[in-house]
């Protein structure tokens, strides 16, 4: 029987599976940056395989797990939404909504603004039951209230785990955001959210006494609150103690309210919630009232610890109430000029021992082996990645630091805004910590550099003439670091950089330099890395005599060289391409067509 026309010319991708396609379209899905990042004009993965033929359109229109994210950016995304929402009936929904400001209004009137707010919630409201999250950005006051009136009044969201709600107003000053006296906040949700799991608030409060929802959660994120809004101490630490398996902590000018709420005869304000431990032979009246430090709240699940725009003396009292050994992951973005962070560099690097407090928890690795135990040592001993993008301190605190952080593998730094000779001091030796050495194969190089001279490739250096075993090489500072994000520092102190722990045996695998400061010594240096890794991809080729032998061991080079820009400079280029077009948001959902061609 010959074979049909049709089929002889029919893709082989067409031979598969429909369940199988479903599941690649899935993974696309998957891998489309949430709606906030996404590329303005690009269509997103589900709308793009359900224009490639009739077969894959009828495959997408009926899986109802590609149309779960529905975005509301621009007017004619309401019109998409409700497509979206017809297409996914039944499944959870995570919904992005994005109004904007009066200023971009007047530029792109096709933006969602205040006529828009209501209509908008006029379609989702229906779905309350299925909604899993909500993310809810406003630049103005007016779309504020209508935002007010929406939450206070939908009642419950049963199955919601995200809340993120975002007032972005340009305040221009601290002091205008402390200042500004706006309507309490509203109880939001009928205070019953019992999914929740992450909260995040942007220039936004809470009834915080009204919303016993704030328990259970994995992730808190606080932005912009000044002090006469925040969450008042005791239920912050409410908060917190019935959170136990929180792992991401991020305050950006939020945190526990500092000043007194003056609602008993007692402070509760930060003179007394943020002092030390008083001495243990201190004598104590009867019903005297302890500080929380003397009973730190045990977070064993913290992983990650954002803090930007605190001041130093505020950060010293929050952190004597939270004992997180485990946290992995700091970023430090402390950017006030006139603040000297030195004594709280020093409190990170090394805690004061008080003996009124109670003991600490073991840490425990992520696969239950003991780790850290309690006793002196660095305010988060299990540290790996650390991130700094403003900080003002001593060179004694920061070196301090970096020499309490056996652990730190990865450290992102924009040198330009910490204090001057930072950089210099990753460039000095550190007390040999324990640490396992890397394998000795990859100490190899086709040409190490070392002070100007050269040495070749798998040269070692000889044992001396008279026995004796040469002098062990000087570990250096941070000797676990392997990756680097790096800006503000010129090519040659890079160069020493990894001349120095090349020769130590610590080589930095990954270097991420900023391409505003690209130079000369710094191309020189990717040039290096790459001649570097070609060798040692060649030795371990020939060691395993032509074999292909553990393949994946060549997937990230020896040394690798890559070069990024700065946000900043990213998003005025991406503002100056969009001017005076409609940025690609034509609300597409591949409606044109029932056969999704053309």
């Amino acid at each position: 029987m010959p074979i049909p026309v049709s089929w002889a010319r029919m893709s082989p991708i067409h031979s598969l599976p429909v369940e199988l396609l479903t599941s690649i379209f899935q993974l696309g899905v998957n891998s489309d940056p949430i709606p906030d990042e996404q590329v303005r004009g690009q269509p997103t993965f589900e709308v793009l395989v359900s224009h490639v033929c009739r077969h894959w359109r009828q495959i997408a229109l009926h899986s109802p797990h590609l149309w779960t994210t529905v975005h509301f950016r621009t007017r004619a995304h309401m019109t998409r939404g409700e497509v979206y929402l017809s297409r996914n009936a039944s499944l959870p929904i995570d919904i992005y909504v994005d109004t904007c400001s009066e200023d971009d209004y007047q530029l792109r009137k096709d933006l969602l603004f205040r006529d828009d707010f209501l209509p908008i919630f006029e379609i989702l409201i229906h779905h309350i039951k299925r909604w899993r999250e909500l993310h809810l950005i406003v630049a103005d006051l007016e779309c504020k209230s209508h935002a007010r009136t929406v939450l206070s009044k939908c009642g419950t969201a049963p199955k919601l785990e995200t809340l993120q709600l975002w007032h972005v107003q340009n305040w221009r000053t601290s002091e205008r955001l402390y200042n500004h006296i706006g309507p309490p906040p509203v109880v939001v949700f009928g205070g019953e959210l019992p999914c929740l799991k992450h909260i995040i608030l942007q220039g936004v409060n809470l009834p915080w006494s009204r919303s016993p929802f704030l328990r259970n959660l994995t992730s808190v994120d606080f932005a912009l609150h000044s002090d006469n809004v925040r969450m008042p101490f005791e239920l912050w630490r409410d908060m917190l103690d019935a959170s136990p398996a929180l792992t991401r902590l991020s305050l950006l000018f939020a945190g526990p309210r500092a000043a007194s709420t003056g609602t008993s005869s007692q402070s509760d304000g930060i003179d007394w919630w943020g002092a030390p431990p008083p001495p243990p032979d201190l004598p104590l009246q009867p019903g005297t009232r302890l500080p929380p430090s003397t009973d730190p709240v045990q977070l064993l699940h913290l992983r990650e610890v954002q803090l930007n725009n605190l001041e130093a003396d505020y950060l010293i009292a929050l952190f004597r109430t939270l004992d997180a050994p485990n946290v992995r992951a700091l970023h430090l973005g402390l950017d006030f000029e006139d603040q000297d962070f030195t004594p709280f560099v020093e409190f990170l690097a090394a805690p004061p021992l008080h003996p009124g407090v109670k003991p600490r928890a073991p840490s425990a690795h992520a696969n239950g082996a003991p780790g850290h135990t309690a006793g002196p040592g660095p305010k988060f001993p299990m540290l790996e990645r650390l991130s700094v993008s403003a900080l003002r301190c001593s060179l004694g605190s920061w070196r301090a630091l970096l020499a309490a952080s056996h652990r730190l593998t990865r450290l992102e730094a924009d040198f330009a805004q910490i204090t001057e000779g930072a950089f210099d001091v990753l460039l000095e030796p550190a007390p040999a910590p324990d640490v396992p050495a890397q394998d000795p194969s990859e100490d190899d190089c086709a040409v190490c550099r070392v002070n100007g001279s050269a040495r070749e490739a798998g040269a070692r250096d000889a044992p001396p003439a008279n026995g004796h075993a040469p002098p062990a090489r000087a570990l250096p500072i941070l000797p676990a670091l392997t990756s680097v994000r790096v800006s503000g520092v010129p090519g040659r102190p890079l160069a020493q950089l990894a001349a120095l722990r090349r020769a130590a045996g610590r080589r930095i695998r990954r270097w991420e330099l900023d391409e505003g400061g690209r130079d000369e010594v710094g191309e020189a240096l990717e040039r290096e890395a790459a001649a570097l890794s070609e060798a040692h991809e060649a030795r371990e080729k020939e060691r395993a005599g032509g074999r292909v032998v553990e393949p994946w061991r060549w997937d990230e080079p020896l040394e690798r060289v890559v070069w990024f820009r700065e946000e900043e400079e990213e998003e005025e280029e991406d503002e100056s391409a969009y001017e005076g077009s409609d940025g690609g948001d034509t609300g597409d959902t591949g409606d044109e067509g029932e056969d999704g061609e053309g």
